[in-house]
């Protein structure tokens, strides 16, 4: 006769991962969904959101062209922001704007 018992599974709270792991799985999540859902999770992401290593790399092109909360351009600019001088690698196709390739070189540190 089986067992009517049911094994109870451990839960699991997501705020013990370690930061860096966190830091991986939302960077996975693409840069819209940080900027305007992630961050606004719970202030463990949201720390974690703001660390200018999330924003190392900027990838542009990953934006949909729907219409979003923030432009294009302002989605960039807040990355841009967020990387604090850390940013090594930017990629923006289709989105062409000099004052955004000017705003994006001021903010540069090498």
């Amino acid at each position: 006769m089986p067992s009517t018992s049911i094994l109870k599974q451990e839960e699991r709270n997501w705020l013990d991962l370690p930061s860096d792991v966190t830091a991986n799985i939302l960077n996975r999540i693409g840069m819209v969904d940080i900027l305007e859902n992630a961050q606004k999770v719970c202030t463990a992401w949201h720390k974690i959101c703001k660390d200018p290593a999330m924003w190392r790399v900027i990838n542009m092109n990953d934006i949909p062209i729907f219409d979003a909360k923030l432009s294009r351009v302002e989605m960039c600019e807040h990355a841009v922001d967020r990387s604090q001088g850390q940013l090594v690698d930017i990629t923006i196709v289709f989105l062409y704007d000099a004052e955004l390739l000017l705003y994006v070189a001021d903010r540069y540190v090498s």
